[in-house]
C-alpha cells in the first residue's frame, strides 16, 4: 500500500510538531529576534521573508532527538505580522525575550561579539536576530546585546574553518539554527556542527 505525498507531508508534520511539543514541555527553548522590519525599506515584507527563513530552520528536525523549541519574539501584533503568527511550529509573541526569560539565562548569538563560543550550554536559551540580509545599522545585534545587557557570543568560525573570499561569516538563521541543534546532540562537536555551512563557502 503507498502513501499520497499529502499524506506523507501531514505524517511529517505531525512528527515535527510533537518533538516541539516535548521541547516546549521540557522549557528548552530557542528565542528568534523578530524586532527589525524598521531596517528594511520594504518592511511590510519583513514577516513574510522572516517567515521563510525560520521555516527553513524545520526542514532538518528529522535529525534531532530533541530539538530546541522556538519562541518568535518582539513581533508586532498587526496584521502584517499574520503569517508569523499563524506558525504550527512556533510561538509568537509581542513581548521581549527579557519579559520572558531571566536575564542571566539569555545568551545573544552575534557575528560582531568579541566573546568566542566554546560550547553549547544546555542551561542558556540562545538568541538568534531575526536578520535575513544586509540591516541599515552595523552590528546591529551586538549593539542590542550590549544596550540589554544580555551576554553576547559568536561562533567560532575562524578556529575552525577557513571561508571562501566570497563567503560571509553572517550565516542564515537556519544555518545557525542547525549548528546549536548539532552542538546539542554531539556533545560538542563543531567539526560536524559546522558541516551546516555549505561546501560552497568553506575553501577547506
Amino acid at each position: 500500500m503507498h502513501c499520497c505525498p499529502e499524506h506523507i507531508f501531514n505524517l511529517q508534520r505531525q512528527l515535527r510538531q510533537a518533538k516541539l511539543a516535548i521541547a516546549a514541555r521540557l522549557t528548552d527553548y530557542l528565542v528568534i529576534d523578530c524586532a527589525f522590519a524598521d531596517e528594511y525599506d520594504q518592511n511590510e515584507l519583513y514577516y513574510e521573508r522572516l517567515q521563510l527563513k525560520i521555516h527553513s530552520c524545520f526542514t532538518s528536525l528529522y535529525r534531532y532527538h530533541s530539538p530546541s523549541f522556538v519562541v518568535l519574539c518582539n513581533v508586532y501584533a498587526n496584521e502584517k505580522a499574520k503569517s508569523l503568527r499563524n506558525s504550527p511550529y512556533c510561538h509568537t509573541t509581542s513581548l521581549s525575550y527579557m519579559d520572558l526569560f531571566p536575564r542571566e539565562q539569555l545568551v545573544y548569538l552575534s557575528p560582531d561579539s568579541p566573546n568566542v563560543m566554546s560550547e553549547y550550554e544546555h542551561n542558556v536559551i540562545y538568541i538568534l536576530g531575526g536578520i535575513f540580509q544586509k540591516t541599515k545599522t552595523e552590528q546591529l545585534t551586538l549593539e542590542k546585546a550590549q544596550s540589554e545587557q544580555i551576554r553576547h557570543q559568536s561562533l567560532p568560525l575562524q578556529r575552525y574553518l577557513k571561508l571562501s573570499s566570497n563567503a560571509s561569516s553572517v550565516l542564515s538563521l537556519n544555518q545557525v539554527y542547525n549548528i546549536l541543534m548539532t552542538l546539542k546532540h554531539t556533545n560538542n562537536n563543531w567539526y560536524e556542527a559546522l558541516k551546516c555551512i555549505p561546501e560552497r563557502c568553506r575553501s577547506r
